[in-house]
């Protein structure tokens, strides 16, 4: 004769964990996305009407209110900047430099930094604006 154990202790539902694992990364993604997408260093951009966004990720020259040159969160100096930017990988180089600066610089100084990009052989200079409202 068979006999059944009639105390089962085993908990009957649905085991959340897998989905909640899967929650908490989601949240993270997104957190860290919305974190790396923006400008690290607070700059006034000048404003502009026409503004569309850059296609393409590219190098970042910053100049600051004080009119210093900064490249991946190094202060340079704008010949120093061209030697920099020489050593970049031709693939870096053709995606060209995205040009940030504050409103507050001199256009004089944005001219030199400019400069500087040109004779490191890129051709490509994009200036970035924030949008009119």
């Amino acid at each position: 004769m068979i006999e059944f154990d009639e105390h089962r202790s085993e908990k009957t539902g649905i085991d959340l964990t897998p989905m909640i694992d899967v929650v908490f990364l989601l949240l993270i993604f997104f957190l860290l996305t919305s974190i790396f997408g923006r400008v690290s260093l607070p700059v006034n951009l000048p404003l502009s009407g026409s503004v569309t966004p850059p296609e393409q990720r590219a190098e970042q020259v910053l100049v600051e209110k004080d009119g210093s040159i900064q490249f991946n969160g190094r202060t340079v100096s704008a010949a120093e900047l061209s030697d920099v930017l020489k050593q970049l990988p031709r693939v870096v180089q053709e995606r060209g430099v995205q040009l940030l600066s504050d409103r507050s610089v001199p256009f004089g100084r944005i001219v030199e930094v400019m400069d500087a990009i040109k004779r490191a052989g890129i051709e490509r200079i994009t200036v970035l604006a924030d949008r009119k409202r």
